[in-house]
């Protein structure tokens, strides 16, 4: 049974190092009115919040390419003027570029375009140049059947206001976009009531920021001298020739992601908000506070971790002494915050919360990917991808890749920019895929082999797979968008040529002979995931969690200073 009275004490300590923070005189501060959690007392997060931390909704109209004769001749009367006017300045009808023949208007009326509506939203904080996913759907009322195969042209995303956006404006372009279309790998063809599926679909990676949208820091209670210890605090721990926080006003703070930050901007932000505003001896003082927290009942020890991170590297003395700690979550974090402040002692204790079935053995996979100089965590990550827990396996691939890849992995650029991992592996098959920010397959097995003699065939005829006893070699071919059906290809009985032949663009070899029948990926992972399920491919198929936009916590997620009502 766990004694209240340490922990009480310990809290207490808290409000009081909070209430040390507040400036003299200001009398309104009353920290008896509200527990404040150690992950929040004396940081930047008790005294302020994020304008927003919310993604930022963007909207904005499209055309799409190649879809045969599945598209849509109707063009809706408010859009009309304004895509005949984007699609003039992306050079369609320009006699200079030879393309006189080729009006907006002739395009927007071949039934082999559709006009889309893409939506998403911009990653808080996100800096110009950062991607993110596009969504898109046909639009209502028109013959639009499905995007399948279908290519969105260059166009231009601008503020959703009120979850609407007006074609052209009035607010400034904030991203781009284009790309291939992903479509749901998965919609029964021979099912009517799915097919409305076949309208939506998304462009992996497709969206890039444009107009980064300005991080601003608001004070709980505006206060010129707290505004300015948070500004200095800010820029003490992340010093560089650019501040990275510079004061508007008494209230507000204006954030510059630093360059270093900007493939990991997510984690800037939240260290920003646990900064300690003490300094000195003081900061010691509170780090060691901080680590006795870590081993508490109930306190959120991610987000203390990344206290003790934001308090800087020579926390990692007294750091050290929780490697050990009996509180698995306490070593765990402690480890993670000793790593990313460059001790790599902790890459003992991570290897070993990797190697352990556990809540955190993932967390433990993934921090050792964010560190390609701990030169031990490449071996165990190679181990992993042999356990017999699937997810730990693609978690242990993950890690591998973010380090720079590893000699059990090879790669193999595909067309329309397809990345095909084959991965050396003793354990079963299992084939993952990817559905957000790139197009991407990964075999656990190389040598991964289709069933033979075989007879495949998807529902809608898209593809079919087949080879007799006797055949040294796979015959493929697939339906056409026009109703007819291509050549036979031969390739070999390996997965990975099976899917090198349905990934390639239609060409002709050196020998004369026709190889790629040029699928989508989305249309590629439907015929992968059904011959899995119908055992010609004796591996398991995993498709990669959909993405989840996430919200960056404003602050001190509604237990800051009381004193502000709805806070």
């Amino acid at each position: 049974m766990v004694r209240k009275g340490p922990l009480l004490a310990l809290l207490g300590a808290w409000l009081l190092l909070a209430g040390g923070c507040s400036d003299a005189g200001n009398g309104a501060d009353s920290p008896s009115r509200v527990v404040i959690p150690p992950h929040v007392a004396g940081t930047v997060g008790e005294y302020a919040i994020y304008n927003s931390g919310a993604p930022l909704p963007v909207q904005g109209y499209g055309l799409v390419v190649g879809l045969g004769t599945n598209g849509s001749r109707e063009v809706p009367a408010h859009l009309k003027e304004y895509m005949v006017k984007y699609l003039a300045r992306q050079g369609l009808g320009s006699a200079h570029l030879g393309l006189s023949h080729l009006t907006p208007l002739r395009v927007l009326q071949d039934q082999d375009t559709a006009i889309v509506l893409l939506g998403s939203a911009i990653p808080f904080g996100a800096p110009v140049g950062a991607r993110f996913d596009l969504n898109l759907t046909a639009l209502p009322n028109t013959q639009t059947r499905s995007l399948q195969g279908g290519f969105l042209m260059p166009t231009e995303l601008r503020f959703a206001w009120l979850g609407r956006s007006m074609p052209g404006g009035p607010t400034k372009m904030l991203a781009e976009g284009g790309g291939a279309i992903f479509v749901n790998p998965f919609v029964d063809p021979n099912n009517d009531a799915e097919l409305v599926k076949w309208r939506e679909g998304r462009v992996l990676g497709g969206g890039r920021v444009a107009s980064a949208h300005p991080v601003r820091v608001q004070l709980r209670r505006p206060d010129y001298a707290r505004a300015d210890l948070i500004r200095r605090r800010i820029n003490e721990t992340f010093p560089g020739r650019t501040k990275v926080a510079n004061a508007r006003d008494r209230a507000t703070l204006e954030l510059t992601v630093p360059s270093k930050w900007r493939d990991d901007y997510e984690h800037f932000l939240r260290l920003v908000m646990r900064i300690p505003l003490v300094s000195g001896a003081r900061l010691e003082s509170y780090a060691r506070r901080t680590i006795l927290a870590m081993e508490m009942p109930g306190v959120a020890h991610d987000e203390l971790g990344l206290v003790l991170e934001a308090t800087g590297r020579n926390v990692v003395p007294q750091l050290k002494r929780l490697y050990t700690s009996r509180n698995r979550a306490a070593a765990f974090y402690a480890a993670r915050t000793g790593a990313r402040l460059g001790d790599r002692t902790a890459e003992e204790v991570l290897i070993r919360f990797a190697s352990e079935r556990s809540s955190l053995q993932v967390p433990a996979i993934e921090e050792l990917g964010r560190h390609p100089d701990l030169r031990a965590a490449s071996g165990a990550l190679q181990a992993l991808l042999d356990d017999e827990n699937s997810r730990v396996r693609i978690a242990a691939y993950e890690a591998l890749m973010r380090r720079g890849g590893a000699s059990v992995i090879t790669r193999v650029e595909l067309d329309n920019g397809l990345k095909l991992d084959l991965i050396k592996s003793r354990r079963s098959y299992v084939i993952y895929a990817t559905q957000s920010m790139e197009p991407r397959i990964a075999l656990f097995g190389g040598d991964m082999m289709v069933s033979h003699p075989i007879y495949f065939s998807t529902a809608d005829e898209l593809v079919t797979v087949q080879s007799r006893a006797k055949d040294t070699k796979l015959r493929v071919f697939r339906k056409l968008p026009n109703g007819r059906f291509s050549d036979a290809l031969e390739c070999d009985f390996a997965a990975k040529a099976l899917i090198t032949q349905l990934a390639s663009r239609p060409n002709r070899d050196e020998d004369g002979n026709m190889q790629g029948l040029g699928l989508t990926y989305g249309q590629m992972l439907s015929v992968l995931y059904r011959m899995c399920q119908s055992g010609d491919i004796r591996a398991k198929f995993s498709l990669q969690p959909a993405p989840v936009m996430s919200r960056i916590r404003r602050g001190s997620a509604g237990v800051g200073r009381a004193d502000v009502p709805g806070e």
